[in-house]
């Protein structure tokens, strides 16, 4: 059991997953991970809650409604991210990317008239959500050593994006194909490969882009055979999917991200490389290795959706996960990034259960590529930020806004949501004012027939510490500030996930 006296400071009563992990590891480890639980705040302890699993599958209309959901906002907010950070056998696991995907999704009818909001959660059933593949996973291996890991790849855990397309709901996870899902009930319907277009591991990330005009989805894989490379795939408006091009990478990458204007697919390759040696040996897993080498740089690489040449532009090392959007102006492409200027970061998520994102603050950056292949940096904000969204109409074109999550207090979770206008550069911030609680991304829901970009609701899941539940929180997308229109509180929580969409109901 957990030696309490080693930080007697850390209560850890009200987070039993959290001290059955600790039990987990061994004397040092733990020995450490108290340490760092010891220095945090009571404030941003309590908000470790967000990691607790939620093993219940629900579904009920929600009762507990406070304001007024919004005339004119109808549809629902799916949401997808770990549901519990266990193998099938009960194994705890390490790495922030370890765990079974669970959806969520709030179906919203507002106005007087309106049904409220019902409620759902629901595990993909994965294979390994099953117990029908192995427990190697991205940063835990499995038990016996090298011999149980040798030649192993982490499990499809369809834990990482959810997006509706062609009338198709599909849950994502970069390193394979996606699942696909019924969007009224959640219930798995399997994994796709679109004829066989998906072929050998399928890679297909969690990050795909719509064009606005034409209601195509762009999306890309990494794939390492024969040699590293971008394999890319254009879904058409009815949902057919072709292989659309391939480009090479200039080392074997964690790409996880993209960007799309009206004339480019936009990549930036951060040198987030693991030791494939090691992984394939089975001496460990792939989490563990990867490592942020600024020596070997960073590329843009702009593939023209014409078919014309592709771009590549070397670069100074760029830390990154997510890319915000992008646009053209004139011969130029403009990318706005969440850049990070200390590696630090990956030890935080490979250890994410005792370890807070505090010494790792990030920068809204604009990157500009002139036609003659210069980049111009500029940050926007250097309010340390994550999970950068958009109006979806203004995909691939110039923009004012963004929106993204902030800390106030926290630094273990991010407990505001931000607007950035990007002409004045002014920032307008709803922090939660209850001491632990946490706010998921906020997805943005356009008001029906609106012109204005910022006409909508910005979607979001506010966990409550001291309650240990959650909350679905409806704010104002032309002044969040202003704090929520209406919320809908659940019976249980819902574990801070990672990417969500809003589907407008069909009229």
């Amino acid at each position: 059991m957990t030696d309490m006296s080693v930080a007697p400071s850390v209560d850890l009563a009200s987070l039993p997953s959290l001290r059955r992990y600790l039990d987990h590891l061994s004397g040092d480890e733990r020995r450490s991970a108290l340490g760092r639980l010891a220095a945090l705040s009571p404030e941003d302890l309590l908000s470790f809650g967000a990691s607790e699993p939620q093993l219940v599958e629900h579904d009920y209309r929600v009762d507990d409604i406070t304001g007024t959901l919004p005339d004119g906002l109808a549809g629902t907010l799916y949401r997808n991210g770990p549901g519990r950070w266990q193998d099938h056998t009960g194994r705890p696991l390490h790495h922030l990317f370890d765990g079974d995907g669970m959806l969520s999704a709030f179906t919203i009818d507002g106005g007087a008239d309106g049904a409220g909001v019902r409620y759902r959660n629901r595990y993909v059933r994965t294979r390994h959500f099953q117990g029908r593949t192995g427990v190697t996973h991205m940063g835990t291996a499995a038990p016996g050593g090298w011999r149980a890991n040798i030649g192993r790849v982490p499990p499809n855990l369809a834990n990482t994006g959810v997006v509706e397309h062609a009338g198709h709901l599909y849950a994502l996870w970069e390193a394979g194909p996606p699942h696909e899902i019924d969007p009224d009930t959640l219930e798995t319907i399997g994994v796709r490969r679109f004829g066989g277009e998906l072929r050998w591991l399928g890679s297909f990330s969690a990050h795909p882009c719509f064009c606005p005009s034409s209601g195509a989805m762009f999306n890309f894989g990494v794939e390492l055979v024969p040699r590293p490379h971008l394999r890319i795939y254009h879904t058409d408006h009815t949902g057919r999917l072709r292989h659309f091009r391939s480009t090479p990478l200039p080392y074997p990458a964690m790409v996880h991200d993209f960007a799309l204007t009206e004339r480019y697919l936009v990549f930036l390759v951060s040198p987030i490389l693991p030791d494939a040696m090691a992984v394939l040996l089975g001496r460990a897993p792939i989490g563990d290795t990867l490592r942020y080498r600024p020596d070997k740089g960073s590329t843009f690489i702009l593939v023209p959706r014409d078919g014309g040449r592709i771009r590549r532009i070397d670069h100074a090392a760029i830390l990154q996960f997510h890319l915000s959007n992008a646009f053209d102006d004139g011969g130029d492409v403009v990318v706005d990034v969440i850049t990070y200027s200390d590696p630090c970061l990956l030890e935080r998520i490979a250890r994410f259960q005792t370890s807070p994102l505090d010494d790792a603050p990030s920068v809204f950056t604009r990157f500009r590529i002139t036609a003659s292949g210069r980049v111009l940096t500029e940050p926007l904000s250097d309010n340390s930020c994550e999970f950068p969204r958009h109006h979806p109409a203004y995909e691939g074109r110039p923009h004012r806004y963004a929106y993204y999550n902030t800390r106030t207090r926290l630094c273990a979770f991010y407990d505001s949501v931000t607007k950035l206008d990007l002409v004045d550069r002014t920032e307008r911030t709803y922090s939660s004012p209850e001491p632990g609680n946490s706010f998921c991304e906020p997805v943005f829901a356009p008001r029906l027939g609106a012109t204005a970009e910022d006409d909508g609701w910005l979607l979001t899941v506010e966990y409550r510490a001291a309650q240990q539940t959650s909350r679905l929180v409806v704010l104002d997308a032309a002044d969040p500030s202003r704090g929520p229109l209406a919320t809908a509180q659940l019976t249980s929580h819902l574990p801070q996930g990672f990417h969500g969409s809003f589907v407008a109901r069909r009229r």
